[in-house]
């Protein structure tokens, strides 16, 4: 009888080939297939929750900061006052506790419980949580005005030369592009020439009238060096 197989075309024998590999594996096949269909859904399923997860996170800081804008209303006389103050920090805490300290909603959380145990004058706090929120958000807005606000809360508490790090922290890692630069350097000439060091005092103040002439901080500084030049 003729081999009809030598009659195929090329196309025809790897049709037959592949036909066979398949009914040989089909099994095989099958897990292979709903394997894959399961970690598709897998990561499906995880990045709706994380989604879900961080939508969550976000609103629950859009909250705190609503509360903290709250306690300002309230009478600081009352045991309600008292209530929503302890409600607030434990909030906070449950914030800070579920995420990672580079997250925005971590940062900003830091910098809202720097904001209110400034407003208590627990000064010590508010330079901690000020002090982290400005780590761990170096480089962005709410680093900056952390530094800032970790300066004042050091100052509050009558540490000086905390005060003049972390005004000078502004300066070196921001330079002219924090808004809060200017009155940074200001206040670092002021401490300067609180400590008697007029040398630097007038450097600073020099400083900060050659980078920001047109800031009142300038002119503050022009009318110290009349003073102490």
């Amino acid at each position: 009888m003729k081999d009809k197989s030598k009659n195929l075309t090329s196309s025809e024998k790897l049709a037959a080939k592949t036909e066979g590999f398949f009914s040989r594996n089909y099994r095989l096949l099958i897990v292979i297939v709903v394997v894959v269909l399961l970690i598709c859904a897998g990561i499906g399923i995880w990045s709706v929750v994380s989604s879900n997860g961080k939508e969550a996170t976000a609103n629950a800081v859009y909250s705190l900061e609503e509360d903290y804008n709250a306690l300002f209303l309230m009478d600081s006389t009352t045991n309600d006052y008292t209530a929503a103050c302890d409600q607030f920090v434990a909030d906070a805490e449950a914030i800070l506790a579920s995420t990672s300290s580079d997250e925005y909603a971590n940062i900003k959380t830091n910098y809202l419980l720097g904001l209110y145990y400034f407003s208590v004058k627990d000064w010590n706090n508010a330079a901690a949580c000020f002090d982290t929120a400005a780590n761990n958000g170096q480089g962005t807005y709410l680093g900056s005005l952390s530094l800032a606000n970790a300066a004042a809360s050091s100052e509050n508490a009558g540490d000086q030369d905390a005060a003049l790090a972390y005004y000078n922290r502004i300066w070196d890692d921001y330079g002219t592009e924090a808004p809060e630069s200017p009155k940074a350097l200001f206040n670092a000439a002021r401490i300067y020439e609180a400590q008697g060091d007029i040398e630097l005092a007038i450097a600073t103040y020099s400083q900060l009238a050659d980078q920001f002439g047109a800031s009142e901080y300038a002119n503050l500084a022009n009318a110290r060096l009349i003073v102490l030049e």
